[in-house]
């Protein structure tokens, strides 16, 4: 059942979407400060057969491998459903697409993969956090990776070419 949404909804709303993309952009920068913005510290995580326990644990690891550039990978959050339940709990549904990179027997493969997050948010002292995380995953996509870079129309050694990287380094925490 649909509620009309009030100035404090919205904010409400607002916020925790600004968290799913938070995530998101940590996770792709292996930027565990960000990454630990989005959840609470007794948060819990479930991410398939990969990891089910405490989230700070799992999203520091996540960080430290997402450091050495490998994998390559990208979440592009799509249809993002929250529900509010009272003032300080809601819960949200949110559609991913993942990019990722990844050897298997000295072949890069590229991984594709839909998948949703289904959380548990709380609010604590005014702000929204994840205090629950579960994977639920749609659909994959595995192919041996043959990147020529829009067949060669990129040049990757130019100088105004300009490659993704993990934190601090990448282009978006400049701000010359």
């Amino acid at each position: 059942m649909a509620h009309a949404n009030t100035l404090e909804t919205l904010l409400a709303r607002q916020d925790i979407h600004d968290c799913i993309m938070r995530y998101a952009r940590g996770i792709d920068r292996g930027d565990e400060g960000l990454l630990l913005s989005c959840y609470w510290d007794d948060a819990h995580e479930i991410h398939g057969p990969a990891y089910n326990g405490p989230a700070v644990p799992y999203l520091k690891e996540a960080a430290k491998r997402m450091k050495t550039n490998k994998p390559v990978m990208q979440h592009f959050i799509g249809n993002v459903h929250i529900e509010l339940h009272g003032e300080d709990t809601a819960w949200a549904e949110s559609y991913i697409l993942t990019f990722a990179r990844f050897a298997k027997n000295g072949q890069d493969y590229d991984t594709f993969t839909g998948a949703r997050a289904f959380d548990r948010f709380e609010r604590r002292d005014g702000e929204w956090r994840i205090a629950h995380r579960q994977a639920v995953f749609d659909w994959n996509r595995d192919v041996p990776s043959a990147e020529t870079w829009c067949l060669g129309l990129f040049d990757t050694g130019h100088e105004d070419m300009v490659m993704g990287q993990k934190a601090p380094n990448d282009l978006t925490y400049r701000r010359e």
